[in-house]
């Protein structure tokens, strides 16, 4: 991600755009494309919460790449039932969002989640049987 505003090309279409140096470093038309991804699957999972992340991305046709981002990043936030999940990428232990669980990010310093630009809701919850599935909204 460049920190900078300026001319930047896009990390998803590589087009050139002038980038205000706050949030992803894509284009408008790819935010438009990733946000209407984003509520497609949003959708497949509230009207199917058991299916995998596998048939999500067959049903819907976003990347699993991208779901997996869509987790990571906190926008989506899975059920504690479902199927679906994603790995800390420090223990390796199953986590409903984000990057990190709660007690390897709090083992993490101050200047490591600096480093790691570790915010809040990159700090995923465990999950727990039998919980509906909710969403985040994010500008």
């Amino acid at each position: 991600m460049a920190k900078d505003g300026g001319l930047q090309s896009c990390l998803r279409c590589g087009n050139m755009f002038l980038y205000t140096g706050i949030g992803k470093c894509i284009c408008e038309n790819c935010k438009k494309e990733d946000e209407n991804e984003f509520q497609t699957v949003k959708n497949y999972i509230y009207e199917h919460p058991l299916a995998t992340i596998m048939e999500v991305s067959k049903e819907t046709g976003v990347r699993v790449i991208r779901i997996r981002n869509y987790l990571k990043d906190g926008r989506l936030i899975i059920a504690d039932n479902s199927p679906i999940f994603i790995n800390c990428e420090i223990c390796g232990g199953s986590i409903k969002y984000g990057r990190f669980c709660r007690s390897c990010a709090d083992s993490l310093s101050g200047e490591m989640r600096k480093t790691l630009q570790v915010d809040e809701y990159q700090i995923g919850e465990k999950p727990v049987p039998t919980s509906k599935m909710r969403f985040l909204e994010r500008d």
